[in-house]
């Protein structure tokens, strides 16, 4: 169930889990959000495994222990937020990104400052479909590393 890395949830539970999520939202007609986050990492650092391990753990920190967090491919990281609406998801994501520009990673006694990107999306404000509240986060993504990365995005 559990990335050994960085002892988050596997992509195939987290992805059950937001399908379940999905149905509980539309069942009890409430709001939350999906967050996908990811380092910008420069070729150099590519898949660094200190700075995935170091990313997972702020994560960790930043958002309420009712959330939850899994870890998607080698570096994105995806994030329910239940009951939380635009301006709590703009918050949240914030503050994750802020704490990891302000992060001072370390390796071989080498100090590597790094960003991250985090495109977001809201359920049912941006969509009120899975596969379509997913894609709106990936596109909003995209469009954060597109204009250089460290923000965050979300639809208007």
């Amino acid at each position: 169930m559990f990335d050994v890395q960085t002892k988050l949830l596997k992509s195939d539970v987290f992805e059950y889990l937001l399908d379940l999520e999905i149905k509980k939202a539309m069942r009890y007609q409430y709001f939350f959000s999906l967050l996908i986050i990811e380092p910008d990492l420069r070729e150099d650092t590519y898949n660094e495994a200190d700075i995935i391990k170091a990313t997972a753990d702020i994560i960790s920190d930043e958002v309420r222990i009712t959330d939850t967090i899994g870890r998607i491919g080698n570096n994105k990281f995806y994030v329910i937020l239940p009951h939380a609406e635009t301006i709590t998801t703009l918050t949240v994501a914030e503050r994750i990104r802020s704490r990891i520009e302000n992060y001072t990673f370390s390796k071989n006694s080498s100090v590597i400052k790094n960003t991250i990107s985090i495109g977001a999306a809201c359920f049912p404000t941006h969509s009120n479909e899975l596969k379509n509240l997913v894609s709106s986060a990936a596109q909003m993504i995209n469009r954060a590393k597109n204009i250089g990365g460290n923000t965050v995005c979300l639809p208007s």
